[in-house]
């Protein structure tokens, strides 16, 4: 079972269809290591040992009908769970029970993936991954260090072998930057690729997207797949994204980019992204060091990430009863109005077309996030929000473009810190090129595998 469960979820899964495993053996052994390890990091907020026991089950009835068999899965306490709660982890929302599955999730599950529990997550995904309700979640290579947010309980449970892969969502770097902290792939697809249909999905335009952190990048493929099957809705495609991974990969030209939109960055990270340009360069891509028109997306800064979402979760007369540091918040989002919300649409729209019409690479390369991997107690659930807003301001520097311009971007842990911890390396692409930036960064994986230096660590718990 050792084996089994340090393979990347795609080996598990024909693990699981050659019936080396069962999917049940393979769930009780992380619900075992859930119980045993997550004390301490808290990444998740709910487990569901019956449901997930069920689901199981009910897979290895015949594993060979679904992509990803018995592969154990976590979702954000953001997305509903059938019988589970979906507190955002806000207090007043602590008894949200889910009465069925949020489209994602049911994806999700077509795909044969074992739902373990929902995992932890700031008040309103605004800050790192603490909260009143929820405690603190700890960045399993150093627990005096925070996995940062939003999506940091999902970052976490993966890195810890708490799960086999996660969803998370991605507003301003949610996914990409937790993995980045914990040595993980995240993927940010193209805003629109995870399309819904007329009858469920987002009701606003809004800079959040579903995502997904894993060990490995054909996981991201394999899971992106899922999250976006083909049909009516998706764009068409030659081949699953899964196979993307392995495909021969052309001459690129891609840009390195060294500074970000606004604030400074650490060395180390400088260091790390010129020397994947050097690797880059030797695997036979055009690389210059560039930087892009970050300034033409400045005209869309105002969007909110989700739109009115938190304003709409709890009543206004409640606003005072949030977190200190979401109060304000919670109110502006209450009395936004139709037309500014369509001026913030149109900002963000006219403003991505601007920075397209600039952008004159296959990829860009950058640092994942600014700085280094800062303490779990750096953001207390209690502070307020202009101290909240002034901490955080530098960390998504690098991400948060892309969740204006809704561009597909990813994290990639080929770096380390001089202290030994991960460091992401960050690729975005043109829009809906999601397989340029699958290939790329699968070329990147074999040249600079990271899987040993997750399982020593995972291990170690």
């Amino acid at each position: 079972m050792t084996d089994v469960m340090a393979m990347d979820a795609v080996g598990q899964a024909d693990a699981v269809r050659r019936g080396d495993v069962s999917a049940v053996e393979l769930t009780e052994a992380y619900l075992e290591r859930i119980e045993r390890i997550d004390g301490g990091l808290r990444s998740y907020v709910t487990v569901d040992p019956e449901g997930s026991r069920g689901a199981a089950a009910a897979i290895d009835a015949d594993p060979s009908t679904v992509a990803l068999p018995g592969v154990t899965f976590s979702i954000k306490d953001v997305d509903d769970v059938a019988g589970l709660p979906t507190t955002h982890s806000c207090d007043l929302l602590a008894d949200n029970t889910a009465d069925h599955d949020g489209p994602v999730v049911a994806r999700f599950r077509a795909a044969g993936l074992v739902m373990l529990g929902k995992t932890n997550v700031p008040e309103f995904c605004t800050t790192m991954t603490t909260s009143r309700l929820n405690g603190v979640c700890r960045n399993p290579w150093d627990p005096s260090l925070t996995p940062s947010g939003s999506s940091g309980g999902a970052a976490v449970a993966v890195a810890a072998g708490l799960s086999s892969a996660a969803h998370g969502t991605d507003g301003a770097g949610s996914v990409r930057i937790p993995a980045a902290y914990c040595g993980l792939v995240g993927l940010k697809p193209s805003r629109g690729l995870v399309a819904y249909g007329p009858l469920d999905g987002p009701a606003y335009f809004q800079t959040s997207v579903p995502g997904v952190l894993t060990r490995s990048v054909r996981d991201a493929g394999a899971l992106l797949d899922a999250m976006a099957p083909p049909g009516p809705w998706t764009p068409w495609r030659p081949r699953p994204f899964v196979d993307e991974a392995g495909e021969a990969l052309g001459r690129l030209r891609i840009a390195v980019c060294v500074t970000p939109p606004y604030g400074g960055v650490h060395p180390e990270f400088v260091e790390a992204v010129r020397a994947t340009g050097r690797l880059l360069e030797e695997l036979g891509h055009d690389v210059e060091e560039t930087t892009p028109r970050w300034d033409l997306l400045s005209p869309a800064n105002g969007l909110p990430m989700g739109g009115p979402e938190p304003a709409t979760l709890v009543e206004l007369a409640d606003a005072d009863k949030v977190e200190p540091r979401n109060v304000e918040l919670v109110r502006r989002l209450a009395t936004i109005t139709l037309l500014e919300h369509s001026r913030h649409v149109e900002a963000a729209r006219s403003a991505t077309k601007r920075f397209m019409a600039a952008w004159d690479w296959d990829v860009l390369v950058t640092p994942t996030t600014a700085l280094m991997t800062p303490s779990a107690e750096l953001v207390a659930w209690d502070t307020d929000s202009a101290t909240n807003t002034e901490l955080l301001g530098e960390f998504p520097s690098f991400a948060r473009p892309f969740n204006l311009s809704g561009q597909p971007a990813m994290s990639v842990p080929i770096a380390s810190t001089s202290t030994g911890l991960p460091l992401g390396i960050q690729l975005a692409g043109r829009h809906l090129e999601e397989a340029t930036l699958l290939r790329l960064a699968a070329q990147l994986e074999q040249a600079l595998p990271w899987d040993d230096r997750l399982r020593r660590m995972a291990a170690a718990l």
